[in-house]
This record gives structure tokens, C-alpha cells and sequence, in this order.
């Protein structure tokens, strides 16, 4: 028997393949006959997984664990000599190898488990007049064309290269990723979430780092004291920053040394040039111009339901643009593919509701970590809503002193006029993990004096956040 109706899914990333996920999982709670393919140009995980989030964040581990080993006498262990400690390239990158492919047979067992069709290759958008039709390019060259009762795009992004910038001998995070080479010195062109963790990684690695940002402070987009608390950590390590500048041009000397012109006139030459300059949506070039979807800018517009402005196709992720986080594109996934599958069903649609960016934690995997929610206090105070912060340094908690990581702050943003959580910005070691601890309060629209109130295990990193709270809470009775 012929599948009643059918959905696909182009793109098979953390968006893409929770969306396919949800999809088999609603259709079989509402009793439907569907059909789900899932088309992927590489591999399952996309960029995230094989080539973004995973591997940076396994490269990390061993930047970090070089510098725990250095620093292990702190810990009052002795007789154990590390001086020779050096990276193993080759062992690293079967270590990432190794933990990709592990995640993305995991991905493909759960597609198998819930029926899922897998295609491999490229999907074009190709006709939405009488019927939604997807063509599909193997690596073979061969073509087919899927028709379907309901697309949900979710194509992700592809890294920003600047004019200046694009040349065959500068790096992208690819080539960083791949570990070809661990270079003598290395220019990274951005010091934004991608520069400054492989700023952290190559440099701890032994690469002499040199970061080129364009404003005045790393982590532009951030808390001011994020990034000039990462600046003065860097320069510590002897990381060169050029901030407020620009790279206009970029060339090979004779000796085959990269030669990076600066706005101000300035050159710098390294063995690499890598940009690092961020990413934008990857939309063009399959179909959804010539099919007549709307955009906004690069990114396709959608509504709060992820509908595009054509009937049953939707969109997710870096493809709409937003903060372009994995985690962000798994929620929308979710959201889309329950709209989708109750559209199918003839059944009333979930309530439609625009995600709340301000609710979506960002995190930045260097050490110290850093991890922020919601508003800092420039930007309450750009909303016009008066707020009051409390700032509690790592240095005054006793896990923070026991485990030899005094470095960083807690900083809590409340509504000075209701006590509600408006934001938190973490700095210091678990701040990744830490931050998730403030969306929850954030989501109830808890106030201050919620957080204050709670009970925190002693001793841990998370008081800090509570005694943040108390701060807040203090300064609102005290107005």
C-alpha cells in the first residue's frame, strides 16, 4: 500500500534530522500513513556535527587538556614530570574521527528505528505549482525528482568570505578543523565566537596567534566586560589582538608566508590566514528564488508556525537565519514538524508562538568558558527598562578556590522595577553548563528574589548565581 502522504525534509543537520525525528513520532501518535525522507548532501549531523560544534569542541578538549597537565603541581601532585607533553596530531584526528562517527551512527540507527528514508545527495527545490517537487542529485550525477506533500527546509548556513578574504590559501573553520597542520603561526580574521575558540585551541597547540576584529572588542555582539575579560586573558597568553581594525588584502611573499594588510596601513605575515568572520544562511542556488519564496535578506521569512509564504513548505534554522545555533535549529525542528504533521492529520495546528530569542543561550567553549541568556544591561537600557545587576567574582566561591579556577564572574540583569530575570552573563569554568541553570527562572518569569529563595547545593559553581541574586535583590530594596 502507497504512503498516503509524504514529507521531506532537505537538509539532514541538528534542525533537519530532530524535524524528521518529530515527524515519524507524531505521525504514528496520530495514527497517519506517512512517508519521510531526509535528504542530506554529506552526512547526517550536518555541519554541526561533522564539521561545527563536535569536532571544535573535541579539538578544545585537547587544547585544554595540555594546559591542565602543565599546570598539575598546583594540585599538590608531585613526581610526575610533563615537560614532554606535546600534542599528537595524528592521535587527535582519529579522536575526532572516532567521536563524529559514533554520534552520526547513532543518528542513522534512530532514522532506521522510525522508518525514516535517508537520500544522499543534493535537493534543489524545483516546482511548487501543481505539487511540491525536490529534485535530487547523487554524488553519482544521477537525478531524481521527489514530489510531496510537505517540505521543511532546513539547508543551514556556509562560512562568510569576505572579498579581501577570498583566496585559495586562507583557511576556512574547515581547514582549521581538519588538522592538516598545526601551523608556526596562524592570523584569524574575526574575533567572534569561531576566532576566539580556535584562537584558544591553535594557541595553546603552539601556534604564535594573531586576531584582526573589526571593533573595538572581542565578542562584539557580547557584554562589554565578556570580551575585555577574554582580551586581557589572551594577551596573557601571548596571543597578539589588532582590535578596531580590518584586514583590506591579503597575499603570498616569496617566501610563501600569507601577508595580511590592515586598515590602518599595518602588515602581518603568518604561515595562515583564516577567516573567521561568521556565517550566513545557505539558500542560494537551490531553487527557492525561482520557486517564489519570500527572504529577508539571505535568510528565508517564515511565520511563527516556520510556514514560508508557499502553503506546506517551511523552514528552520540558519536557513531563517536568527542566532544560528544548533540548539535553536533542534526547537524550531520540533515546532515545524508538528505543525506539519498536524496539517496532515486535518488536525487543529499547535498554537502558533514566535521563539523567544531571549531564551536561547549562546555559549563559547574557550577557557575561561563564557555563557550568556538574555539581556545584559546595555541592552535593557538600550529598551528603556531600568535594570540593576548583580556581579559575583569565581574568587569568592569555595568550589571555584578548591578546583584551582578563581578567574571569571557571575553577572545577573533584573527589571529594576519588577525584580524579573532579564539575562545572565557567565565567565569561568562550567559557564556552559552553569547558564542553563538561569533559563528556567527565565521562562517562568521568576523574579530575583525566586532565584535568591532557592536552594543552591553547597559547594558548588551554581551559588554563584544565587548570590548574584541576592545582590539584585539587595539594590531593588535599597532604591
Amino acid at each position: 500500500m502507497s504512503c498516503r502522504t509524504h514529507v521531506v525534509i532537505l537538509g539532514g543537520g541538528p534542525g533537519g534530522y530532530i524535524a524528521a525525528f518529530e515527524a515519524a513520532k507524531q505521525a504514528k501518535a496520530a495514527n497517519l500513513d506517512v512517508k519521510i525522507t531526509l535528504i542530506e548532501r554529506t552526512r547526517l549531523g550536518g555541519t554541526c556535527l561533522n564539521v561545527g560544534c563536535i569536532p571544535t569542541k573535541t579539538i578544545l578538549k585537547t587544547a585544554h587538556a595540555l594546559a591542565d597537565v602543565a599546570r598539575v603541581s598546583d594540585f599538590a601532585v608531585s613526581g610526575l614530570d610533563f615537560s614532554a607533553a606535546e600534542l599528537d596530531l595524528e592521535a587527535l584526528r582519529v579522536r575526532k574521527k572516532t567521536v563524529i562517527n559514533n554520534l552520526v551512527g547513532q543518528i542513522e540507527a534512530s532514522a532506521k528505528k522510525l522508518g525514516i528514508e535517508v537520500i544522499e545527495g543534493t535537493g534543489k527545490l524545483q516546482s511548487t505549482v501543481s505539487s511540491i517537487q525536490v529534485s535530487v542529485s547523487n554524488k553519482a550525477g544521477d537525478e531524481s525528482v521527489l514530489s510531496c506533500d510537505a517540505l521543511i527546509i532546513a539547508t543551514g548556513s556556509l562560512p562568510t568570505i569576505l572579498p579581501a578574504l577570498d583566496a585559495p590559501f586562507v583557511w576556512t573553520s574547515d581547514d582549521a578543523i581538519a588538522l592538516h597542520k598545526v601551523p608556526e603561526s596562524i592570523i584569524i580574521v574575526g574575533g567572534g565566537v569561531i576566532g576566539v575558540e580556535f584562537a584558544d585551541a591553535y594557541e595553546r597547540f603552539g601556534s604564535q596567534v594573531t586576531i584582526v576584529e573589526l571593533a573595538k572588542n572581542l565578542l562584539p555582539w557580547q557584554d562589554k566586560r565578556l570580551g575585555k575579560t577574554l582580551a586581557r586573558d589572551f594577551k596573557s597568553r601571548g596571543i597578539e589582538l589588532h582590535l578596531g581594525t580590518s584586514v583590506e588584502a591579503v597575499s603570498q611573499n616569496a617566501t610563501g608566508k600569507a601577508v595580511a594588510t590592515l586598515s590602518s596601513g599595518a602588515q602581518l605575515s603568518a604561515e595562515v590566514i583564516m577567516t573567521a568572520v561568521g556565517r550566513v544562511p545557505n539558500t542560494s542556488d537551490l531553487g527557492f528564488e525561482g520557486a517564489g519564496i519570500d527572504f529577508e535578506g539571505r535568510a528565508i521569512a517564515v511565520d511563527e508556525s516556520y510556514q514560508t509564504n508557499i502553503p506546506n513548505v517551511y523552514a528552520i534554522g540558519d536557513a531563517i537565519g536568527g542566532l544560528m545555533l544548533a540548539h535553536e535549529a533542534e526547537h524550531e525542528g520540533v515546532l515545524a514538524a508538528r505543525a506539519v504533521v498536524a496539517k496532515l492529520a486535518g488536525q487543529t495546528p499547535p498554537e502558533a508562538h514566535a521563539l523567544n530569542q531571549n531564551l536561547i543561550p549562546g555559549c563559547i567553549y574557550t577557557v575561561p568558558e563564557i555563557a550568556t541568556i538574555g539581556m545584559s544591561a546595555d541592552d535593557a537600557k538600550k529598551k528603556d527598562i531600568a535594570a540593576v545587576t548583580g556581579i559575583v567574582k569565581y574568587s569568592a566561591n569555595g568550589k571555584a578556590l578548591a578546583e584551582g579556577e578563581p578567574e571569571g564572574f557571575v553577572q545577573l540583569v533584573a527589571d529594576a522595577r519588577t525584580g524579573r530575570v532579564l539575562g545572565a552573563q557567565i565567565l569561568g569554568a562550567k559557564a556552559v553548563e552553569l547558564i542553563a541553570i538561569v533559563a528556567p527562572f527565565m521562562a517562568s518569569d521568576a523574579t530575583v528574589s525566586d532565584v535568591a529563595d532557592s536552594i543552591f547545593a553547597h559547594p558548588t559553581l551554581s551559588e554563584l548565581i544565587k548570590l548574584a541574586a541576592e545582590i539584585c535583590a539587595g539594590k531593588m530594596q535599597a532604591q
